[in-house]
């Protein structure tokens, strides 16, 4: 059990070999090797010495470690210790650490290694007078002048009226306590001492927090309070400095960053330095004794930058050839090439900034341009922020748009404006450009707010990309109400013209239509005389007045289809888009000419292709196509021979569609095919010349196309159409 009052011996290197045997020496400390602040002396003997040897240097330490706390004295354990590792071979060079170390070596130095040399460090001047008469002794150690400590506190705090002194209670520091009332005693007489050694940590912090006006604090060594409590140095000081509401001042340079102002300073890494130096001289084979002691003096004065700001003390009223560290540097110091650097990024960015000027001035007059242009043209220009949604537009474009002439603008106060209808649509355009960074352009309707509607195109396109998110969107919008009333007048004259196609075509299958309707007619008449004539009789044959009355019906029905798809060709309206088999709508536009047909002697082959796929067309306008195309052919066939008047009619799978093709046996076409498209262009006596360019124009409206070719004898017309949606 005490052993564990002793540091175990840490052996830091050993001998490769036994010719290369290091230097050994045993450091004995005096309250453990990490105790500050004798760590600070014995680390830097350390350093220097093992850095500036010749030979192999090996450490060996062992500690006192109680006589922190009570000074007893308690050899024998250590002693055995220290025996058993040296019992082969004694050190080279015993170094005691502080004066009880050093007090236990000079003890036990007969019995344990009287030949070894003996260096002791960090001896007090005034208490190593003792090592010299030891013989093979000398000391390291530091010329303490206590009253220089005192001195700190006076020459920047010259109205300091009390100082309250920290000190702890092992008997090193109630020694020290002691020395510090006896040299202080006098040095200032209108200063009043208050020593706190009677007081645990935790109030000495509630002690100092409370200080009257024009007072100091000197923190001196609490290794153990008055409560028995012992403490770690740094901690302690820390802790203190927080509470303090006056300036604190210490005693050695490990101090300085840790809470005291400064000032005069034990210089323990010094001490260490001049050890490594003594100690190169006794290994090197002079004795100690004759190399004699060495006493390092108080440091010059050192300041803590951030102490002195912070109780408010110029750097002015600091002694002559005073040091302050934990200066926060300045930009120049800790970044010059920083600073530089950064002074030609702004020299490069002034001039950026004035070719930028330059360019702004040349874009505002090139958006001035913009918007004159604009403003001719009647197009209105518009922004929209996507981070807050904020429209900004010209003033064109916000008359345009029926809002008001200034103040922000929210996307939805533009979406308000569209038509209910239109409203969807473009919604999802402009969420889609602005998902996809796609540009849109669309026709929409926007209601004013006197109820009017106006009709708009608008273009707007996404910036960004290229791994960069879209951050706006921004384009043009232009009225075409004007032009979309054009257009529905010219659709309407077209529909008009359309019409009177048909009527005219009609006009040409009157006497076929008349047979049509005369043959079911007369059938009906007979049908009803010879029922009539039935019925005279006493007892009709009612079987054959039943039959007599299917006939009628019949025959009803018959002239009832006729009159049906003579309606259908002759009515107006909209183009009506759906669905429909083209072998039927052949198929049906052949029974309305086949009295006709008949009646001029021409004979018709058909080759309608099964299973084709439905075609999304107006039924009337595609029959109107195909009844022009057989009228045509067979007026080109008038002249020729009664068994030579043949049309050939089918229909055919194409790429991506269904194609008709009417063929005859006429006179065949121009050398200038194209010019019987024109309108108002025919070579028919009677003719309009407009028949085949409404075709065309119907075809095209269908999203197909409608051409013509020349064969051997005669021509064939083909009619190419699109399956499924085509546009309205």
């Amino acid at each position: 059990m005490a052993l564990r009052s002793i540091l175990l011996l840490v052996f830091c290197a050993w001998p490769a070999t036994a010719s290369d045997s290091p230097r050994r020496i045993l450091i004995v400390h005096s309250f453990g090797r990490d105790f500050a602040p004798f760590d600070e002396v014995s680390g830097h003997f350390r350093t220097e010495l093992a850095r500036r040897s010749q030979q192999p240097v090996e450490f060996l330490d062992a500690s006192l470690e109680m006589a922190r706390f009570d000074g007893l004295e308690r050899d024998e354990p250590l002693l055995d210790f220290l025996a058993a590792i040296f019992q082969d071979r004694a050190p080279d060079l015993l170094v005691p650490v502080g004066a009880p170390a050093a007090q236990f070596c000079l003890r036990r130095r007969a019995s344990l290694f009287p030949r070894t040399p003996m260096l002791a460090l960090g001896m007090e001047k005034r208490r190593a007078a003792e090592i010299g008469a030891a013989g093979n002794a000398c000391t390291v150690g530091v010329d303490l002048e206590l009253g220089a400590f005192l001195e700190n506190i006076t020459a920047l705090l010259p109205e300091t009226r009390e100082v309250f002194v920290l000190m702890g209670t092992a008997p090193l520091e109630r020694f020290w306590e002691a020395e510090l009332k006896e040299e202080w005693q006098g040095m200032a007489p209108g200063i009043t001492y208050h020593w706190l050694s009677d007081r645990s940590l935790e109030q000495m912090e509630r002690t100092v927090s409370r200080l009257p006006p024009r007072s100091a604090v000197f923190a001196g060594i609490v290794n153990r309070d008055a409560a028995g409590i012992p403490h770690v140095q740094e901690r302690a000081l820390s802790e203190i400095r927080d509470s303090s509401s006056a300036p604190v001042f210490g005693y050695l340079e490990q101090q300085l960053g840790l809470g005291i102002v400064g000032g005069r300073l034990i210089p323990m890494k010094q001490i260490g330095t001049a050890g490594a130096d003594t100690a190169l001289k006794i290994l090197a084979g002079s004795s100690a004794s004759s190399v004699g002691d060495t006493f390092v003096s108080l440091s010059p004065p050192l300041f803590d930058a951030r102490e002195l700001k912070r109780w408010g003390i110029s750097e002015s009223a600091l002694p002559a050839g005073s040091t302050v560290l934990f200066r926060t540097p300045g930009l120049w110091e800790t970044h010059r090439t920083t600073v530089l650097l950064t002074l030609a990024v702004i020299a490069i960015q002034a001039a950026l900034i004035l070719l930028l000027l330059a360019a702004r001035r040349r874009a505002r007059e090139m958006d001035a341009s913009l918007s004159l242009a604009a403003d001719a043209a009647h197009v209105g220009l518009w922004q929209r922020d996507l981070a807050s949604d904020e429209v900004t537009a010209s003033p064109r474009w916000r008359e345009l748009f029926g809002l008001p002439a200034a103040g922000r603008l929210k996307l939805d106060d533009v979406l308000a404006r569209l038509h209910p209808v239109d409203a969807p649509r473009v919604r999802e355009a402009i969420e889609r450009g602005t998902r996809d960074g796609q540009g849109y352009e669309m026709e929409h309707r926007i209601v004013l707010p006197d109820g009017g509607v106006r009709w708009i195109v608008s273009m707007g396109r996404a910036d960004g990309g290229n791994g960069d998110p879209y951050f706006r969107t921004r384009g043009v919008s232009m009225d075409v109400t004007e032009r979309k009333r054009i257009e529905a007048e010219l659709d309407e004259q077209r529909r008009e013209l359309v019409h009177l196609s048909r009527v005219t075509m009609l006009s040409a299958l009157s006497g076929s239509l008349a047979h049509e309707l005369n043959q079911p007619l007369g059938i009906i008449l007979s049908n009803a005389q010879a029922a009539e004539a039935l019925l005279e009789d006493d007892a009709p044959d009612l079987g054959e007045l039943r039959s007599i009355l299917a006939d009628i019906v019949k025959a009803d029905h018959r002239a009832g289809e006729v009159i049906k798809r003579l309606r259908a060709f002759l009515q107006r309206g909209e183009a009506n888009r759906q669905a429909h088999d083209i072998n039927e709508i052949v198929e049906e536009t052949l029974q309305l000419v086949r009295s006709d047909l008949i009646a001029r002697g021409v004979t018709v082959e058909r080759s309608l292709a099964p299973g084709l796929p439905p075609v999304r067309c107006d039924r009337v306008q595609l029959q109107q196509v195909i009844l022009n195309l057989l009228m045509n052919a067979c007026d080109a066939m008038t002249g020729g021979e009664p068994h030579a008047r043949q049309v050939k009619v089918d229909t055919a799978r194409d790429d991506g569609g269904v194609r008709v093709s009417v063929r005859d046996s006429g006179c065949g076409l121009p050398s200038d095919i194209e010019s019987i498209f024109q309108p108002f262009v025919t070579t028919k006596a009677q003719g309009l010349g407009i028949g085949l360019a409404i075709s065309r124009s119907i075809v095209e409206s269908h999203g197909g196309r409608l051409w013509a070719e020349p064969r051997e004898t005669g021509a064939a017309f083909h009619m190419d159409l699109p399956v499924g949606e085509v546009a309205t």
